[in-house]
């Protein structure tokens, strides 16, 4: 496999230390001139360019994240969205390459708050808990392993992966958070000799064109030497997918690889569901809210069961995710649930499950 670049997956942006010179374009006057009160009440340099709607802010060395957290602490989430911003250093104005550069103000802002973000990625303070899926008629026969993200402070302490990925949505940083998300969980699971199937997480809107966003993972795979019929890349997020096509695209690539594919929160919306025929996943994960309390849940249970129909006739296998009740358990083995998982069996742990 030719092993191209992808400019955008690849590039890891710096949270700029040196001086320089802050060009900033609101969207509105209203907005320039709550940023010009600022500047004024703290006594910042700036310099009003109305001709070109910019305002020119001069940032010390050092100083961008007190520059951000004022910015922020005046402007509306909708005007820091709206507004764009290009830091240049030293005195100069930006050339034509500089120019193709130029950002939303809320990326700068979400940068600068999360710079611990960007630490923890260059650092690759990250780690892969392990959470088993058993056959539904063998509970203690593990099938496979979900492979979960953990962050680390540089204490060691957790960082939850919701918090991590909420930094880098605002930031434009999932792209690369979710790439050393899967790079990390192939080498820790040979690291860790997981030896069953491993169910690897991944963001849809991360990847732009398959061939050139995906080598680092197939190389690490290949590099790891991981069975590829052993791995099954799960698309996350299926209520927010904007481009069933290009899922499409990706999907397919991921197969032609050698690998397999699934999709999770079936049932949790209509998103999910509406994907099913055109997208023929090898496994469908029912979604949690609807697995909890099932049986004791008419409704639950006649749309697990009608689910689990359709998902066979379509040849796709069943994964319960979420299943902390014995009774919940019962009932998922009496109705043709293909596997299971959730804390009533086991929990996220650094290694494989062991009987």
């Amino acid at each position: 496999m030719t092993r191209t670049s992808c400019p955008r997956c690849d590039r890891m942006p710096d949270v700029p230390a040196q001086g320089g010179r802050l060009f900033l374009w609101p969207p509105l006057g209203h907005t320039a001139d709550k940023v010009r009160v600022l500047l004024r009440r703290d006594d910042l340099p700036c310099e009003d360019r109305a001709a070109d709607g910019c305002l020119v802010i001069g940032v010390p060395d050092q100083g961008h994240a007190p520059l951000a957290a004022r910015l922020a602490s005046v402007l509306t989430a909708a005007e820091a969205r709206d507004s764009r911003v290009l830091f240049v250093p030293g005195d100069t104005d930006p050339g034509l390459t500089q120019m193709g550069q130029v950002d939303r103000l809320e990326t700068y802002l979400a940068r600068e708050q999360g710079a611990w973000l960007l630490d923890l990625m260059r650092a690759r303070r990250v780690t892969t808990l392990f959470q088993p899926i058993f056959r539904v008629d063998e509970p203690g026969r593990v099938f496979a392993h979900e492979c979960l993200l953990r962050g680390l402070d540089p204490q060691g302490s957790p960082i939850a992966p919701t918090t991590m990925f909420d930094i880098a949505r605002r930031a434009d940083l999932v792209f690369q958070l979710d790439k050393l998300a899967r790079t990390t969980a192939v080498a820790t699971a040979a690291e860790k000799g997981v030896d069953t199937t491993i169910f690897i997480n991944f963001t849809p809107s991360s990847i732009y064109d398959p061939v050139s966003c995906l080598r680092t993972t197939l190389a690490a795979v290949d590099d790891a030497a991981l069975d590829r019929a052993r791995v099954v890349f799960e698309v996350i997020e299926t209520e927010d997918i904007q481009d069933p096509e290009h899922l499409a695209g990706v999907l397919a690539f991921y197969r032609r690889a050698g690998f397999r594919v699934a999709l999770d929160d079936l049932g949790g919306g209509y998103a999910t569901l509406g994907l099913l025929p055109s997208l023929r996943p090898d496994f469908v994960k029912l979604d949690r809210s609807l697995v909890h309390g099932m049986h004791a849940d008419q409704v639950k249970a006649i749309v697990i069961e009608r689910l689990v129909q359709l998902a066979h006739d379509l040849s796709i296998a069943v994964i319960a995710e979420g299943v902390e009740q014995a009774e919940d358990l019962d009932w998922l083995k009496r109705h043709d649930v293909d596997y299971v998982q959730g804390y009533l069996l086991a929990r996220p742990a650094p290694g494989p499950w062991r009987p």
